[in-house]
């Protein structure tokens, strides 16, 4: 099959005063500014404490993940100390190599209208502008992925250096440290070998290539298994294809992933996404594209038939997209492409104006919670006593969603400075993320913390021996209820901690005798 020839956009369809070059270059300063600011002054999330717990103990692999996300936090630590920046560095980093590699594949297949264009469209999508704000395994598996797609695209053409696949297994080979579902990008050149009458001696010699140099990445990541009962793969394959509901297809699963692909990158984007990957499959440069769209989605579309779906698991899919919809834009309608632009938008400064509420002091954040749901009726109508309890209830759950950056740091103290206060030996949280939490916010308890049953294979690095028989004070946030008196010799008390603005309570119990023969790992 002989390489298809890009086809540059006419300077003409533009006016005079648009020049799509220097927008992306102002976006990305401007967004990526914007972004060191959030990450400065927003709490973390739960799993960024968690993985910051890990980043305190390099490992070659851990009990969920690859160790990519670890060892980054871990290198931005020795620069920006005990900070969220610390943790975020990295995903700053990883949306700016994402949008870079996005448009080079782009412009080479389409034109440099489209690369510009589809560098700022992966640079404002909801998903990805958030996946480079946070720091996940996701997080550098967007960049290796795109990086990866451009590579190999590259060492495709006819003619082209073999090298160019070398740099591909390299980019696959980071992207499979970060997460495990980068192996599907060799799902993806497997199809695409498929379907390449003509120059499949070229992709299988390549694909090879790239995938021995992926491998010579992943060693580490096997070698750290093969001595930990294979843990992390066997909970990954449990995590994505256990049967939760016993049922051959769950369409309420189903229907949740459906509505995950069309809002990911924005409801209208994601429609269009679909209709260049249905329709364009006679141009090799939109084939290649879709067939890296649909590996994704089928994938995980198969997956959802079976076990809930997280949101961000088919994110790579909406990279080649994205591409795609920036190389077919002109074929959209006028009103497809303003709709597009206006969805985005809205969503873009939706997104900004919550952040930006959650960046506020704490105390601010409080005071608009209760103005909201003390405004939110006119007071002396009929029925304006039910509205103003559904309000209340609205705000509450709003409250309770918002936990998760409003809350860590409070609870933290408090379970610390109840630490020091009871005289317990260790601390035990009730769960993983519990556990990240006290170590970022409350490091003085790193050292004495312990999470019983999952700990063995989450931390494996901490040795539960030293507490056996010792005195331990239980907490539990955000939910409660963790029960493990019974790995106790006795409960000498338990008591509620009321934190300032946050609706649920710290739960802390005092507790003697621990016996970690009674532990059962899950």
């Amino acid at each position: 099959m002989a390489d298809s020839q890009t086809t540059p956009e006419s300077p003409h369809r533009y006016p005079a005063w648009i020049d799509e070059r220097r927008w992306f270059v102002g976006l990305l300063l401007a967004v990526t500014a914007w972004k060191a600011f959030a990450t400065a002054n927003l709490g973390l999330i739960f799993d960024e404490c968690y993985y910051w717990a890990w980043s305190l103990h390099p490992q070659a692999c851990y009990f969920d993940h690859p160790p990519l996300t670890a060892w980054l936090i871990a290198s931005a630590h020795t620069l920006f100390g005990h900070t969220p920046m610390a943790v975020r560095f990295w995903a700053l980093v990883s949306g700016v190599v994402l949008c870079v590699a996005g448009r080079l594949l782009a412009g080479e297949m389409f034109g440099p209208a489209a690369g510009n264009r589809a560098g700022i469209l992966l640079l404002l999508a909801p998903i990805f502008a958030g996946n480079s704000l946070l720091m996940t395994p996701d997080t550098v598996l967007a960049p290796a992925w795109g990086l990866a797609l451009l590579f190999a695209w590259k060492g495709s053409r006819t003619g082209a250096p073999m090298a160019w696949w070398l740099a591909t297994g390299a980019a696959a080979g980071i992207g499979m440290l970060g997460k495990y579902t980068m192996v599907l990008f060799f799902a993806g050149l497997g199809l695409l070998w498929l379907t390449s009458a003509g120059r499949r001696k070229r992709l299988f010699l390549g694909s090879l290539m790239a995938g021995i140099v992926a491998l010579m990445f992943f060693v580490p990541v096997i070698w750290w298994n093969s001595r930990h009962d294979w843990v992390s793969f066997a909970h990954q394959l449990n995590h994505g294809f256990r049967n939760e509901h016993r049922i051959l297809i769950n369409f309420g699963n189903l229907a949740d992933y459906a509505t995950f692909l069309v809002v990911l990158v924005s409801p209208v984007l994601g429609l269009l996404c679909f209709r260049s990957a249905a329709k364009r499959r006679s141009d090799e440069r939109f084939r290649y594209l879709a067939i890296f769209f649909w590996i994704v989605v089928l994938f995980f579309g198969f997956s959802a038939a079976k076990a809930h779906i997280e949101a961000n698991w088919p994110m790579t899919a909406f990279i080649s997209g994205l591409i795609m919809v920036a190389g077919d834009w002109n074929r959209y309608g006028r009103g497809w492409r303003k709709a597009a632009l206006i969805v985005l938008l809205v969503a873009d400064i939706a997104a900004v104006a919550g952040v930006v509420f959650l960046c506020l002091p704490k105390a601010w954040t409080d005071t608009v919670m209760t103005l909201s749901m003390e405004t939110s009726c006119i007071r002396g109508f009929p029925g304006s006593e039910a509205i103003a309890a559904e309000a209340g209830r609205g705000v509450a759950e709003l409250q309770s969603r918002l936990s998760e950056f409003l809350g860590p740091q409070e609870a933290a103290r408090a379970a610390s400075q109840a630490f020091r206060e009871s005289g317990a030996d260790f601390l035990c949280a009730d769960t993983y993320q519990f556990f990240g939490v006290l170590s970022f916010y409350a490091p003085e308890t790193e050292p004495s913390l312990w999470l019983p049953e999952t700990g063995r294979k989450r931390f494996p690095w901490v040795d539960e021996r030293a507490w056996n028989g010792k005195k331990a004070l239980v907490a539990e946030w955000p939910r409660s209820g963790c029960n493990y008196a019974w790995l106790f010799a006795r409960t000498v008390w338990t008591k509620k901690v009321a934190l300032p603005g946050i609706t649920r309570p710290l739960t802390l119990t005092l507790a003697e005798g621990y016996d970690m023969k009674r532990v059962r790992e899950k």
